[in-house]
């Protein structure tokens, strides 16, 4: 009774505080609300396949309407990341460029190809150089051959000129004239008196009588061709009297006197036809006579 009455009021206070205490944690703590659990249906995974292959892989890990070789640096499987199919199929992973390398790389392709197009024109010009110069040394060549042809044609044509008239001036008779005395032969001294001695005889019997009448007198020089059998093959008048009866009278002397002796055997050995020159005097007494 005693040991009752030892408990106060404030100790009856702080164990019903603390009762109290332990009776709402074990509400809280005591009672948990579980949600019932949900069954879920089973899920298939199935991915779109951006390209097929010929071969099946037996390690797959995706599902797809056709068979793919996978390909990636991933350590797991993972889903294609681009809705977009590939224009190309390629199992290698390669470098991405990005617009300013692809943009640098046309430029440069497009330099280089510039560069192969100027190149490639250089050539062109080059060979074209080359072969307009060959082609013109090819001209050059042929026209040096024609002309050394030319030069030999034009060349072996006056040689066949020359020795045709060679040949000729060889069938030539040969041609010797007496002119005056200091250039006359001792062999054609009595041979051209003789003819001369002839002529004059001659032309005094046959003076002519118009010149007698009209006191016409001159000097007519003439150069008479004979033959090795004394006739006279030409007259040739070199200078006039100035009197056509004077000249005709010259002339026909020697016509009348031929033919005159042949030539003797000195003068015939290299004398095809002699050439006698002279000037036949008409003098004043009505007389013809040869002055050298």
């Amino acid at each position: 009774m005693s040991a009752s009455a030892a408990v106060s009021t404030g100790d009856r206070l702080s164990f019903t505080i603390f009762v109290a205490v332990v009776l709402h944690a074990i509400l809280i703590f005591g009672v948990a609300f579980t949600a019932p659990r949900i069954e879920l249906p089973n899920v298939m995974e199935v991915t779109l396949a951006q390209h097929q292959s010929s071969t099946a892989d037996k390690d797959a890990d995706f599902l797809a309407q056709a068979n793919q070789k996978g390909s990636g640096s991933l350590d797991k499987a993972a889903m294609i990341t681009s809705p977009h199919q590939s224009r190309f199929h390629d199992s290698d992973i390669n470098e991405i460029q990005p617009e300013e390398s692809r943009a640098a790389m046309k430029a440069s392709e497009s330099k280089r190809r510039q560069v192969i197009t100027t190149t490639a024109s250089s050539r062109r010009q080059y060979d074209n150089r080359k072969s307009s110069e060959l082609r013109q040394e090819q001209t050059e060549v042929r026209e040096a051959q024609l002309a050394r042809a030319w030069q030999s044609d034009e060349i072996s044509s006056l040689e066949a000129r020359l020795a045709a008239k060679k040949q000729a001036y060889a069938k030539r008779p040969k041609v010797r004239t007496v002119a005056t005395i200091s250039t006359r032969y001792d062999r054609d001294a009595a041979y051209v008196d003789a003819f001369r001695s002839r002529v004059e005889e001659i032309g005094n019997k046959n003076y002519p009588e118009a010149a007698k009448r009209r006191n016409l007198y001159g000097n007519v020089r003439l150069l008479v061709a004979v033959l090795p059998s004394g006739r006279v093959k030409e007259i040739v008048v070199l200078k006039s009297s100035g009197h056509r009866v004077l000249d005709e009278a010259a002339r026909q002397s020697v016509r009348l006197a031929e033919p005159f002796m042949p030539f003797p055997a000195s003068i015939r050995k290299d004398t095809d036809i002699l050439q006698v020159i002279r000037t036949w005097k008409f003098s004043d007494s009505d007389r013809m006579s040869a002055e050298n």
